[in-house]
């Protein structure tokens, strides 16, 4: 089975790039197959469609699996656990955010792929929402009446700003990511935080 894990990686590897040059239209089933290095049976076999492909894709290179996995280590301590979450959504947000910038762009344009991006940042949100749910149960944030929109708030920071700096002249001066992670997380803790 290693083997096949290997090869669905590389499809997804390949297909990431190829879907981020030529957006969902562009990319046929033949240019992702040969950038995989693969024939189109196999990417069927693996994927079922292209559309199927472009989820495992979309799902892969999200902040989904790392905030999943940074679940289980979050302690309770509420602005250490937004940091960690933040450092990883950010991080994420820089590796990924042409792609992302392609991804909205095609949701546009390809309806039938609308609810396919749109899945990502619900379970984001629905994440986080789950976390602020347990922090308000436990007395350390004020009674927030919809945590979906207050998670969507949170991300929404994060968002905009590496997102903006794809507007930036090449070369300007940026702060740090560690400074803009502490003072967006401050500037929510303290919004949120119960008096």
């Amino acid at each position: 089975m290693p083997a096949e894990d290997d090869t669905r990686q590389r499809i997804l590897e390949a297909a990431a790039q190829v879907f981020s040059a030529r957006g969902y239209a562009g990319a046929t089933t033949r240019a992702l197959a040969a950038a995989a290095g693969v024939n189109e049976v196999t990417l069927f076999r693996h994927f079922g469609t292209k559309q199927g492909l472009f989820q495992a894709v979309v799902e892969q290179f999200s902040a989904v699996p790392g905030l999943a996995a940074r679940a289980a280590q979050l302690t309770g301590d509420y602005r250490a656990d937004l940091t960690r979450i933040a450092q990883h959504y950010l991080a994420m947000l820089h590796r990924n955010r042409r792609a992302i910038l392609m991804t909205m762009t095609e949701a546009q344009r390809q309806p039938e792929i609308r609810p396919v991006i749109a899945a990502t940042p619900a379970r984001q949100r629905a994440m986080l929402a789950g976390y602020l749910r347990q922090q308000i149960a436990n007395g350390i944030a004020r009674d927030l009446p919809n945590p979906e929109l207050t998670a969507q708030a949170f991300f929404g920071m994060f968002f905009e700003y590496s997102l903006a700096q794809l507007l930036d002249e090449p070369g300007a001066p940026q702060p740090a990511d560690e400074d803009v992670i502490a003072e967006f997380v401050d500037m929510f803790v303290r919004g949120t935080l119960k008096a």
